[in-house]
């Protein structure tokens, strides 16, 4: 157990009295004054809008036992309290993290990668829960201070962590991993989400391949080219463990493989063992998202057998492929939670297979894509077109985009327009949606896609 004394050593936290004592207590840290329980210490990091200093009042009203800090000023408001001052609270809150995670004997499961981490993550932790005690990122916390927090909340009543791990610049991933030390990581592919901060695809690779930089068992996509490549050249591709669709390239070392799903059905191998897994998720890249989980958990322990068993129950997480129903008997797909290129052409295939009388996608702009932004988003389009939707309709900062890309790769320009408001598209769609239409629904989160959701009144969500 990590103790305030321990974390100050580590830390290199001292005093903000010279000669007071640190008390030999649990150091349980909370950054959020609103919701910091009896007994804990509150650590005073910064973001963009607040200052934790200007909230030590509250938190010790509620209860903490000790501040961290490093504005000596502002420290010294806190009283009756043990008050430590550091250079920098946030690199103190990390390296307390990393001490304690140090002090647990768990499997630690990293994964990171352009698209579809959310969706392994969730889809591991719901595996290795029929057999382990699970602790996995909630609600996408998967930066720095996310993956800090997990760390501090693991003890000896878990057994394995799965940890998601997100990058929105250089060297995040192996800051992330130094932290959290993983024993397996997983690598969903390297896409174009992020390019903002990135000045080129190949620096991206390699900040996502650090996953593996202190050792970590691979489990990786053979459709991801930069895995193939980064994985032969750090000489792990023939340890790995290989997730492979119909179509993909053969890689060397094993390989967890799955075929054609039919009936709801889908053969997976591994090696010498087969089976047939109950399947109902719409979308290769959902099966593709679940046949890296699996990897992750047999790598943790469970049998072939115990985690294919699995595929039947797995669930996606809130925001990915929603299916909702209004009250015309239009099917709204709402996957509004975020959106990449790569992502928006998944999404897109996955709303192909649905059966309906039109497919209509409403396709909002996606952010961070940095200079390459137009053109990514045109290759969005013509995606649509590709698929063969009935209508499209694009909005946000590239709607204009959008649209030009679908028109090039051969949609009638007709069938293509672009909106200035979602309720301008909800009042679109409230008028021609009939039953039997599918309506896809994707943007980045900065579009708030939800708003078309429940703008097109009477959706009720439907049992997947």
């Amino acid at each position: 157990m990590l103790t305030l004394r321990r974390f100050a050593q580590v830390a290199g936290a001292m005093p903000l009295h010279a000669g007071a004592p640190i008390p030999e207590i649990a150091f349980a840290p909370s950054s959020d004054s609103r919701t910091i329980s009896a007994g804990e210490t509150f650590v005073c990091l910064r973001g963009p809008s607040f200052d934790g200093h200007d909230y030590i009042d509250d938190a010790v009203r509620r209860g903490a036992r000790a501040v961290v800090g490093d504005d000596r000023e502002k420290l010294g408001r806190a009283q009756g309290v043990a008050v430590l001052v550091v250079d920098d609270a946030k690199r103190a809150y990390l390296r307390g993290a990393a001490e304690a995670r140090s002090d647990v004997d768990c499997t630690v499961i990293g994964i990171t990668g352009s698209v579809g981490k959310t969706t392994t993550t969730a889809m591991c932790a719901q595996i290795l829960e029929t057999k382990r005690r699970v602790a996995a990122t909630p609600r996408n916390e998967n930066n720095e201070l996310g993956v800090s927090k997990l760390c501090y909340s693991l003890d000896d009543q878990v057994d394995v962590a799965v940890i998601e791990m997100g990058a929105r610049g250089p060297g995040q991933i192996a800051e992330l991993v130094d932290i959290a030390r993983p024993s397996i990581g997983i690598l969903t592919n390297v896409g174009e989400a992020h390019m903002e901060y990135f000045e080129e695809k190949a620096e991206l690779a390699r900040t996502k391949f650090a996953l593996f930089d202190r050792g970590a068992r691979a489990v990786l996509n053979a459709a991801d080219e930069w895995s193939r490549t980064l994985a032969a050249q750090a000489g792990i591709d023939k340890s790995a463990l290989w997730v492979r669709l119909c179509g993909d390239p053969q890689c060397a070392g094993l390989t967890l493989e799955a075929g054609a799903v039919k009936d709801e059905a889908v053969p997976v191998t591994l090696g010498a063992s087969h089976a047939f897994a109950a399947w109902h998720l719409a979308g290769e890249h959902h099966l593709r998202d679940a046949l890296l989980a699996a990897g992750g958990a047999i790598l943790a322990g469970l049998s072939f057998e115990e985690t294919i068993a699995q595929f039947g129950t797995l669930r996606l997480p809130p925001g990915r492929f929603e299916l909702h129903r209004t009250r015309s008997g239009a099917v709204l797909v709402y996957d509004g939670y975020n959106a990449s290129p790569t992502s928006m052409e998944h999404a897109l295939r996955a709303f192909a297979e649905l059966p309906a009388s039109r497919h209509i996608a409403v396709l909002g702009s996606m952010a961070e894509l940095g200079s390459a932004a137009e053109s990514l988003h045109a290759s969005t389009g013509a995606a649509a077109a590709r698929v063969r939707v009935d209508a499209l309709f694009c909005g946000g900062d590239f709607a204009r985009a959008i649209a030009s890309g679908a028109v090039r790769a051969g949609m009638l320009e007709s069938a293509v327009s672009t909106y200035s408001s979602n309720a301008e598209i909800v009042d679109a769609l409230r008028a021609m949606l009939g039953s039997g239409d599918a309506v896809l629904l994707k943007g980045s989160r900065v579009q708030k896609m939800e708003e078309i959701l429940a703008g097109l009144s009477g959706s009720e969500a439907m049992a997947r």
